[in-house]
């Protein structure tokens, strides 16, 4: 009985990180050519060894703007709205009262929170690779 108990505790927290699951490392170049140095491993771990997670990586979302501008007695005012990829519209400036518009299209770059030398919170995978899950704050990352 205390078999099946743990077999079935096993199954259920097999595919589970946790803390006994992690490592920690530390960046030791990024972004061209990243790599990474595990704590208590003697060499580093080039790019092609990495698996970043992908809110770790630079992200670009394509955007749509729409500019007005129109005077309110002799001083411009102006409006922008964006429409993102996903729909969400975001709106600044003052309402416009008259419409003379431009249209911009474009994307908005998101960067990395990575910087060199940072320390990382990794866990290993097959063939002596490493996912990084992210910055270990804890260590003032």
């Amino acid at each position: 009985m205390l078999n099946d108990a743990l077999r079935k505790l096993r199954e259920k927290t097999k595919d589970h990180i946790d803390a006994r699951d992690t490592e920690r490392a530390t960046l030791l170049s990024w972004p061209g050519s990243p790599s990474i140095e595990v704590d208590g491993d003697p060499e580093p771990y080039p790019a092609t060894k990495l698996v970043f997670a992908e809110y770790l990586l630079n992200r670009e979302v394509k955007a749509d703007f729409i500019a007005a501008e129109y005077l309110e007695g002799n001083e411009p005012k102006g409006s922008v709205t964006g429409v993102l990829a996903n729909g969400v519209v975001y709106e600044t400036g003052e309402p416009y009262k008259q419409a003379p518009r431009s249209s911009l299209r474009g994307k908005l770059v998101i960067p990395s929170p990575l910087q060199v030398g940072d320390r990382l919170i990794v866990s290993r995978l097959s063939g002596q690779r490493y996912y990084v899950h992210g910055k270990d704050v804890g260590a003032g990352g």
